[in-house]
Formats: structure tokens, C-alpha cells, sequence
């Protein structure tokens, strides 16, 4: 059990990582068109967007990814301790 959270707090990063690059890529399109509208928009690049996206995305799933390893290694360690103390009582 400890080793199926570890795993899936590795697969939320990545997967958090992955969909911040596939939204930011998508706002970068709409920002073409709302450019056109709000100038304010045509001096933020397209890299700074793009940064900022993936990189929120990245820091939110990094949380969730910590949170399920510590808590694979917890229960592991729990594992071995009820392990220890079974076989010497």
C-alpha cells in the first residue's frame, strides 16, 4: 500500500507538470485573440505566460505529490514497526 501512494504521488506531479503545459499552451492561443481586444495583454510574452502557468501547476502538484510519498513512507515504516513488534511478542 505504502508503495502504490509513493508511485501515485510521483504520477500527480508529472500529470499536474503535463496539464499546466497543456493549458498554458492553450491560453497562449486565446491570448492572441484577447490581445487584440485589451492592450495591457500584448506586453506579457508569451514565455512569461508559459512559465507562470506550468510553473503553478507544478508547485500545486508538487504539494500533492509530497503529501503521497510521505504518506507511502509513513505507512511503511508503521508497516515494519507492527512487523518487528508481531514476531517478538
Amino acid at each position: 500500500m505504502g508503495v502504490i501512494s509513493i508511485l501515485l504521488g510521483f504520477i500527480s506531479f508529472f500529470l499536474f507538470t503535463g496539464a499546466g503545459a497543456i493549458l498554458a499552451n492553450a491560453l497562449i492561443e486565446g491570448k492572441a485573440v484577447l490581445a487584440l481586444s485589451f492592450s495591457s495583454l500584448e506586453s506579457i510574452s508569451n514565455t512569461s505566460l508559459m512559465i507562470g502557468v506550468v510553473g503553478f501547476f507544478a508547485f500545486i502538484g508538487l504539494l500533492i505529490g509530497m503529501n503521497l510519498i510521505m504518506h507511502g513512507l509513513t505507512y511503511n515504516k508503521i508497516a515494519k514497526i507492527q512487523t518487528y513488534l508481531r514476531r517478538r511478542g
